[in-house]
């Protein structure tokens, strides 16, 4: 039996759920006139008094004509802001949001109007809702016009019951025409059923003592049952779980609701799944009464809310964790009213901040503006976050309870929508105080830095000056202004590259360096002692000091103890030599005639070569090149490396350091100085070579001296040892210090000289 007031009731609570409805309303045609049949929302039963439209007074009457007159479906995200309509008195009196005013047609004509609303949110009917409601409407005229007609019928029957004796005669008609409705009934049944078989919700029929006597395919398949494995089975047997995962135990609930039905229009539980799965449901029940008014069934319609559920609880984690965050966060965290600056919420360490134990003790009590030491402070902030909405790393003295004055770094946002702003503050009193310490050492090291006399650079890795410090400039460095940005201007090519070894070296090693180098400057030769240290990772300081002076002194000492040297060995050596070639001379003259003054001219002679011989080793000794005594392997290849380039302009020199620097034996560096120089010497003077290239390799435990030219070249082995250009000499050195000694040449190809040699 179809009654229609129980079919509305559900019809509207299913199609309230289904399109996220707050309140909807149920028109139908009822002798030509639109009568409000019944007014629902989520949260109460159905209202079914009947109602004129024009007495309504819960729903916009322009709206529902309007679709009474066009059939037309009306949809709108924000009522309120349609132009048509926004004059209705209902309208304009609940400020409507989301609204859906939808015809209800059976055969193309209209039979009612479904108006439903959400005043709660904006864009509530999209277009996928639309599209199930339309097909639930086009089911539910169906169904609508199948218990009117049922009403009719059963109307006609009391009639016909009434007047039985005056209608005798029509009587096999009215059953013609009964058994015609019922057939019609049957397809309002069929029709309902499909209805409720494609709802997208749980509809699940039961008796009072909870056995289910329906269920619909959606809800077989959310509960993972077969239809036959849930019918005829308990409530308890099969969807709800002895108790929730909260601890809640459910049995009693449920077990009131069998009793009570009117008294649970909605509820919402945790419900079992076939293969132990636990859904949250939000439940509609409806008791459904027989002729006596005796509740023979349950109809409860379900609707799945466990992601909606695992959202909230994410939801209260989040809110939680922000909360702990809030709360120990060690920068204080606050909101204050931009008009006085009340603080409305702040968190333990603002307060301590401020000097007091709680939040409880400002909030609410405390106007931020109190707390700054200069007023204008605040107000110039108050006015960065007019002008830009916020307030990014923002400095100022703030004042404690008691008087005590500190740094504070804020940022904060404005909402002047709400009239709030929020932000953080931190003390930064202790980097204020490193920040004036610092520029304090800054200040005392520039004094000491430009104390110094000689002239300090700064370069880039590049070698690019970034900063010159002179503090008497002289005619070498004018105008050194000008030196700024520039990558070493007044150096050559191969002298630059030479500096931009010296300085990647330091900064790949991280360690200072001293060189001695010669440059020609404004026009003149001048020479440098320099010690290059590491700022960071891509700068260097180059400290350089002008040693000319003491280089030209060196040079004019050298020569006067050459010339002395070289009177020496006339007066000395010389005399020598031509006193033994007297007695030489002397002693022919006797050897025959007189053995004993023979013997004596041969006594003598052997004396004065004795006396020659040391003279000549102290003189050897004497004029022995001074290279390494005066510094370490690299210097004295650098120096001498300097002298061929000043003496053979034609040739070009690279002399390059690889690895941090360290210093092997006296008797090794000197062997290594010794075949280095004669490389050089038979790469100059007998390969004819114009390029001639030297490094030094300085590996963790190995060092390596490699000199390669692009002279003529040779062939290795094919040269006689007279001939070898020092060859032999060379090989006879790396013996003598236990090196590996390589020598690789073609003819026309150049030569390459590599000596290594192990650091232990």
């Amino acid at each position: 039996m179809i009654h229609l007031n129980q079919l509305i009731a559900t019809l509207m609570q299913v199609v309230i759920e289904n399109a996220g409805a707050e309140t909807g309303a149920l028109v139908l045609l009822e002798e030509d006139q639109l009568t409000v049949m019944a007014q629902c929302s989520g949260s109460r039963q159905c209202d079914l008094e009947k109602l004129a439209v024009a007495e309504c007074a819960t729903i916009p009457v322009s709206v529902i004509h309007s679709v009474e007159r066009t059939s037309e479906t009306l949809v709108f995200d924000d009522a309120v802001s349609e132009a048509s309509f926004s004059t209705d008195p209902y309208i304009q009196h609940q400020q409507t949001r989301s609204l859906l005013c939808m015809p209800i047609l059976q055969q193309s004509q209209l039979i009612g109007i479904l108006y439903l609303e959400n005043n709660l949110s904006t864009g509530v009917f999209t277009s996928d809702r639309l599209q199930i409601l339309k097909l639930l409407m086009a089911t539910a005229a169906i169904s609508l016009e199948n218990a009117r007609l049922y009403k009719q019928l059963a109307d006609y029957a009391e009639t016909l019951e009434r007047k039985v004796e005056e209608q005798t005669q029509a009587l096999q008609q009215e059953i013609a025409e009964r058994q015609q409705t019922e057939a019609a009934l049957r397809q309002s049944e069929a029709n309902y059923r499909n209805l409720l078989q494609t709802a997208n919700s749980v509809i699940i029929r039961y008796d009072p003592q909870g056995q289910i006597h329906y269920i619909n395919d959606y809800g077989v398949k959310l509960l993972g049952y077969e239809e036959h494995q849930i019918l005829g089975r308990t409530l308890f047997e099969t969807i709800i779980p002895d108790i929730e995962t909260s601890g809640r135990d459910v049995k009693p609930f449920v077990r009131d609701l069998l009793r009570n039905p009117q008294s649970y229009p909605q509820g919402e539980g945790e419900n079992l799944c076939r293969d132990g799965r636990r859904v949250w449901m939000v439940w509609s029940n409806q008791a459904i009464f027989n002729d006596q008014g005796e509740v023979v069934e349950i109809l409860s319609v379900g609707n799945d809310t466990t992601q909606r559920r695992q959202a909230e609880e994410a939801l209260q984690r989040s809110e939680a964790k922000f909360r702990n965050i809030f709360e120990n966060s060690q920068v204080g965290i606050y909101r204050t009213r931009i008009g006085d600056g009340l603080i409305l919420d702040a968190n333990q360490r603002l307060a301590n901040l401020l000097g007091f134990d709680s939040p409880q003790e400002i909030i609410g009590l405390e106007h931020s503006i109190d707390y700054f030491v200069n007023p204008s402070d605040r107000q110039q902030a108050h006015e960065l976050m007019k002008r830009d909405g916020e307030l990014r790393s923002y400095e100022a003295q703030l004042r404690k309870r008691d008087g005590t004055v500190f740094w504070g770094l804020t940022s904060s946002y404005m909402n002047a929508a709400d009239g709030y702003v929020e932000g953080v503050v931190a003390d930064i009193s202790d980097l204020k105080q490193a920040e004036a310490a610092l520029q304090a050492s800054e200040t005392k090291l520039r004094t000491l830095i430009e104390a110094i006399p000689d002239p300090l650079f700064v370069l880039s890795a590049e070698g690019r000056f970034l900063e010159i410090m002179v503090l008497e400039p002289n005619l070498l460095w004018h105008p050194f202004e000008e030196m700024i940005g520039q990558t070493m201007p007044q150096l050559g090519r191969e002298e630059a590259d030479e500096f931009l070894s010296y300085i990647q070296q330091v900064l790949r090693t991280q360690q200072i360096l001293t060189v001695e180098y010669s440059a020609f400057l404004n026009g003149r030769e001048a020479w440098f002692s320099a010690r290059i240290a590491p700022i960071n990772h891509d700068q260097v300081i180059w400290l350089a000091r002008d040693i000319t002076a003491c280089k030209r002194a060196e040079a004019a000492s050298i020569l006067e103890e050459r010339n002395r040297m070289a009177r020496e060995i006339h007066d000395t050596l010389a005399q020598a030599f031509t006193g033994i070639l007297a007695q030489v001379g002397a002693a022919n003259q006797v050897l025959t005639d007189d053995v004993e003054a023979t013997g004596a001219h041969l006594d003598l002679i052997k004396e004065l070569a004795r006396t020659g011989l040391t003279e000549a080793r102290r003189s050897v000794v004497a004029l022995r090149p001074q290279l390494l005594e005066e510094g370490s392997l690299q210097s004295a290849l650098h120096r001498l490396i300097a002298q061929i380039r000043s003496a053979a302009m034609d040739i070009t020199l690279y002399y390059e350091i690889e690895g941090a620097v360290y210093s092997l034996p006296t008797e090794v560096e000197s062997n290594l100085l010794r075949i280095g120089q004669e490389a050089l010497t038979n790469a100059i003077r007998h390969a004819n070579a114009d390029e001639i290239r030297v490094e030094l390799i300085y590996d963790r435990n190995q060092f390596c001296l490699r000199v390669k030219d692009n002279g003529q070249g040779f062939g290795v082995g094919s040269i006689p040892s007279s001939e070898g250009f020092g060859l032999l000499g060379m090989s006879e050195r790396a013996e003598r210090i236990g090196a590996q000694l390589t020598i690789r040449s073609q003819p026309g190809q150049g030569t390459e000289i590599i000596v290594t040699v192990d650091r232990e």
